[in-house]
């Protein structure tokens, strides 16, 4: 919604007069007191006036915001607390399945900005410009045993998953997870069959028809994955030895003519993060009526979710590593300098103690 801001004019008089010239000379030290008093004052009330126009008229970006797993849920808490409108941003939302599909709305221009978890980003980076400002998650070892391998049918240990058929979604991080899991406990490629889903329920159909064995679960949706028949837990994201971390990509155009809107909106996203600690029946009432998620799932999830904002040396080597690992896999077709992907001056401006990262 956008508003037209009325203009405050303010004007300030004075008039001096003095019978002597000691009365003048003391007035006139008075006088300067006074006047440095109303341009501080005047300074004031411009600096309000500048901040309550910011905050009705806002700038418009649209969010691919996804809807498995966490759903995205404090850039969902920013927009229904106002957060976004007093930062003097108009968000547009849309939603998507996963991670990858608001990569894909943003290559098509559907977006302004999308979220995706490192490997899913990795693939992506090289098909537009757009740039990385911030991380949005980091495992920790509550949000590792969060993330779950159900399995279905006689499987005891991993290596009994020789011979089965493994679910995945397609180009998410999934993919990676099955990738060094099979490494590590030496099942190959041959010795097992993927077969591919776009969204969780689908997974929950293939799984409760036997079309798959294996599917790693987690997020609010767990729940509704262990109501299947025949369904047991194998182990959590340990298993793999992989650490997932998310992160924000914004259109490199948007970015470059809006620096100021994309400072914005990461300082309304931080007060959705510093919002839903205190707020978890809310955020889960939300993640409901919005998305369908289902209430005791995300209470679930909040427990444990790590959100963050900022980017760190750690978090490049992170990606680093991920994509030299890509690349020598040949899963990584398209050629790209990490390095010239990241732009985190706006997440500087607004929260510079959270950049450690140095180009």
């Amino acid at each position: 919604m956008k508003i037209t801001a009325k203009s405050a004019h303010h004007s300030l008089y004075s008039v001096a007069v003095g019978l002597t010239v000691l009365c003048l000379t003391a007035f006139a030290a008075g006088c300067g007191d006074h006047k440095s008093d109303a341009a501080t004052s005047a300074s004031a009330g411009a600096a309000t006036v500048a901040a309550s126009q910011a905050s009705e008229n806002p700038v418009k970006i649209r969010f691919g915001l996804d809807t498995a797993a966490g759903g995205s849920l404090q850039f969902r808490a920013a927009q229904e607390q106002g957060y976004f409108k007093k930062h003097a941003v108009e968000a547009e939302v849309s939603n998507f399945a996963y991670g990858i599909d608001t990569i894909n709305a943003l290559l098509v221009q559907r977006t302004d900005t999308a979220m995706a978890a490192d490997y899913a980003l990795l693939n992506s980076l090289g098909k537009g410009n757009m740039k990385i400002v911030s991380t949005l998650t980091r495992a920790n070892e509550a949000s590792s045993k969060n993330m779950v391998l159900l399995v279905k049918g006689n499987v005891a240990k991993p290596e009994e998953l020789k011979g089965k058929k493994l679910g995945v979604a397609r180009g998410t991080v999934y993919e990676y997870v099955w990738a060094k899991f099979l490494e590590k406990y030496n099942i190959g490629d041959g010795d097992v069959k993927m077969v591919y889903y776009t969204t969780p329920d689908e997974a929950i159909v293939a799984l409760t028809k036997g079309e798959m064995d294996a599917v790693w679960a987690g997020g609010a949706l767990l729940d509704k994955f262990r109501k299947i028949d025949g369904i047991q837990t194998l182990g959590d994201m340990n298993l793999s030895g992989v650490k997932i971390s998310s992160f924000q990509v914004v259109d490199a155009s948007y970015l470059k003519n809006n620096r100021q809107t994309v400072t914005n909106y990461l300082k309304a996203v931080k007060e959705g993060i510093d919002y839903i600690p205190s707020h978890k029946e809310q955020t889960a009432e939300l993640a409901f009526r919005e998305i369908k998620l289902p209430k005791d799932g995300v209470l679930k999830d909040l427990e444990t979710q790590n959100y963050v904002l900022g980017f760190t040396q750690e978090d490049f080597e992170h990606l680093q590593s991920m994509k030299t690992w890509l690349e020598g896999k040949g899963i990584l077709k398209d050629k790209y300098d990490l390095k010239d992907k990241i732009a985190v001056d706006a997440l500087k401006a607004a929260f510079p103690e959270t950049v450690t990262y140095t180009n």
